[in-house]
C-alpha cells in the first residue's frame, strides 16, 4: 500500500492540471479523464462472473499491472489527445480488479478489526502519497512529467506484485470444459440474478441510489475544477503540490479517526456525515470562482475537506458494502456496486461539460456548475439517512 501510495501520489494529483497547462486539453478531454475508471466499472458484473470458482490474487494483480503499464506510455504521449487515452486506459483497466480486490480483503481482515486495519493499510497509502506527490512537484520541474510519471509506474508495479503475497489461495477445482452456449446463458443468468439484488435488498437500494446521486453530483464537477484551477486561480504545480500534500496528511490522520468510527459506531452513520462533509468542497470552489482577483490558495479549505472526506468515504462506503453483502456475496455486491457507479460516472462528467459550455456561452460563472452538483450531493445525503434506518430496522428485527 505505502508503495502505492507514492505511484498515485506521484501521478494523478497532476494529471488533470498538466492536461489543461501543459497540454490544452479541452473540457471533452478532461471529461474523459474523469470518467475512465466508471467506463470501466460498467463491465464490473462480467469480471465478477468470470472470477466466480477463481483465484482472486491474478486479477488484481494482472489489471495492476497493465493500468500501471499504461502509465509508463506517457513517456511518448506529448499531445492532450495522446495523454488523455493513456491516462483513461490506465484507470479503465484498472478497475478489473475492484471485485476481486473486495473478495481479498474480506477473506484476509476479521469482521469486526476491519475498519482499523483498513485504516492502517489506508493511512500507508496516503503517507506514500505524501512523499509521492512532494517528489513529483518538485522533480516535474526539472524533468517534466514524461520522466516522472513513468518511474512512478515502475514503483506501482512493484506495489502489485508485491500484493500478490498477501495471501495462498488454494487451488480451485478444475471442473469439466463449458460449452460456449451454456457459459452465455449461465453468465446472463449471474447478471440479471445481480442485478435482483435491487430489488430484493430494500436496504441495500435505497443505499445504492443514494451513492448514485451523490456522485452524480459530485462527478458533475470534476471537469470543470482544473479549469477553475487554471483559468481563473493560475494554479502552479507548487501550489498544487502543497495543498495535495496537506490533503494527504489530513487523510492519514482521517483514516485512524474514522477506521474507530466505523467499528464502534456504524459504517452507514460514517457515510452520512462524510457525504456533509463534502458539501463544503463545491461550496469552497463556488466563493473561490465568485471572488474578483482571487488567488489559488482560497481554496486550501476545499482540500483540508476533500481529505477528511478521502479517508471517510473509503473506510465508510466499503465497510457499509460488506454489512449489506454478508460473507458469500462479496464480490457480488460490488460488481453491482460498481456497475452502477459505472453508469453515473459515464454520465455526470459529460453533463457537467455540457451545462459549462451552455454556462460559457451565455457569459455565465462556471460556479453555477458546482451549485447543481451541490443539489444532487444534499438529496443523496437525505437517500442514505432512509438507507441508514432501513439497515438498523432490519439489523434489530434480526
Amino acid at each position: 500500500m505505502f508503495l502505492a501510495g507514492i505511484y498515485t501520489g506521484a501521478v494523478f494529483p497532476f494529471v488533470n492540471v498538466i492536461a489543461r497547462d501543459d497540454l490544452g486539453a479541452s473540457t471533452g478531454m478532461l471529461a474523459l479523464i474523469a470518467a475512465a475508471p466508471f467506463l470501466g466499472n460498467l463491465m464490473a458484473l462480467f469480471w465478477a462472473r468470470a472470477m466466480e470458482g477463481k483465484k482472486k490474487l491474478p486479477f488484481v494483480k494482472g489489471s495492476h499491472l497493465a493500468a500501471r503499464f499504461c502509465v509508463l506510455l506517457t513517456c511518448l504521449a506529448t499531445g492532450a489527445w495522446p495523454f488523455a487515452i493513456v491516462i483513461s486506459a490506465c484507470q479503465v483497466i484498472g478497475t478489473i480488479a475492484t471485485p476481486a480486490y473486495a473478495a481479498v480483503i474480506k477473506e484476509v481482515y476479521p469482521d469486526d478489526q476491519r475498519g482499523r486495519l483498513l485504516g492502517y493499510t489506508r493511512g500507508a497509502i496516503v503517507v506514500g502519497q505524501i512523499l509521492g506527490t512532494l517528489s513529483a512537484g518538485w522533480l516535474m520541474g526539472y524533468f517534466g512529467y514524461q520522466w516522472v510519471f513513468p518511474v512512478a509506474a515502475v514503483i506501482g508495479m512493484l506495489s502489485a506484485l508485491t500484493f500478490a503475497r498477501i495471501l495462498d489461495e488454494p487451488e480451485p477445482e478444475a471442473g469439466p470444459a463449458m460449452p460456449v452456449g451454456r457459459q452465455l446463458r449461465e453468465t446472463a443468468a449471474f447478471v440479471w440474478s445481480t442485478l435482483g439484488i435491487l430489488k430484493e435488498d430494500r436496504a441495500y437500494r435505497w443505499f445504492a441510489l443514494s451513492v448514485f446521486t451523490y456522485g452524480f453530483g459530485n462527478l458533475m464537477t470534476v471537469p470543470i475544477i482544473p479549469v477553475v484551477q487554471v483559468n481563473q486561480l493560475h494554479i502552479s504545480k507548487t501550489e498544487l503540490a502543497i495543498m495535495s500534500n496537506v490533503m494527504q496528511m489530513v487523510a492519514v490522520v482521517g483514516y485512524f479517526y474514522w477506521g474507530r468510527y466505523v467499528d464502534r459506531e456504524s459504517p452507514q452513520r460514517a457515510v452520512v456525515v462524510n457525504i456533509l462533509i463534502n458539501v463544503l468542497v463545491p461550496l469552497n470552489y463556488v466563493f473561490a470562482a465568485s471572488m474578483p482577483g482571487a488567488n489559488a490558495w482560497l481554496l486550501l479549505p476545499a482540500f483540508i475537506f476533500s481529505g477528511v472526506v478521502l479517508a471517510g468515504i473509503d473506510l465508510s462506503y466499503f465497510n457499509a458494502l460488506l454489512t449489506f453483502a454478508g460473507p458469500d456475496n462479496v464480490s457480488r455486491y460490488q460488481a453491482l456496486q460498481s456497475f452502477l457507479l459505472g453508469i453515473r460516472g459515464s454520465i455526470a462528467p459529460f453533463l457537467g461539460t455540457a451545462l459549462a459550455a451552455a454556462l460559457e456561452a451565455h457569459d455565465i460563472s462556471l460556479r453555477w456548475v458546482f451549485v447543481v452538483g451541490l443539489f444532487f450531493m444534499l438529496i443523496g445525503a437525505w437517500m442514505q439517512v432512509v438507507a441508514m434506518r432501513r439497515q438498523e430496522k432490519v439489523r434489530d428485527e434480526g
